[in-house]
């Protein structure tokens, strides 16, 4: 049996995210506080996109964020945690760019760096990118 939502606490399926097809939320937003799940380099349509391209993926998991956030109230500017999966730590460099160009300089959140085997559970994938944001 389900409890029904509080009204702290909202479950969100952002437009222009793929539903997932494992048991979870792309967004969970509680009080002023935003859960991202974490985003990989896939379409609405669950396409791939840029496969064996870091600069593509790492634009579209941005750009999928970027939704969720939107979806919750937020933006870019309220993200206080970035958590990145990657195939290969070389890829590093291609996301943290595009973090860099989309994040306010001199407020950029914590983060924490990950190499994981199978990121994203896809063929293709080379990044996972989650967040957790604040707004007040």
């Amino acid at each position: 049996m389900s409890k029904p939502e509080s009204g702290i606490r909202r479950h969100i399926q952002p437009k222009g995210i793929a539903v997932p097809r494992q048991p979870y939320s792309p967004v969970v937003r509680v009080g002023n506080t935003i859960y991202v799940a974490g985003q990989v380099p896939i379409d609405e349509e669950r396409n791939v996109v840029g496969p064996g391209d870091p600069v593509l993926q790492a634009e579209q998991c941005w750009k999928n964020i970027g939704l969720c956030l939107e979806s919750a109230g937020a933006s870019y500017d309220d993200i206080v945690k970035v958590v990145g999966f990657f195939a290969d730590l070389d890829q590093v460099q291609y996301e943290a760019a595009v973090r860099r160009r989309l994040l306010p300089e001199g407020r950029y959140p914590v983060a924490s760096v990950v190499q994981a085997a199978r990121v994203g559970g896809t063929p293709g994938i080379l990044m996972e990118i989650e967040v957790t944001a604040e707004i007040s």
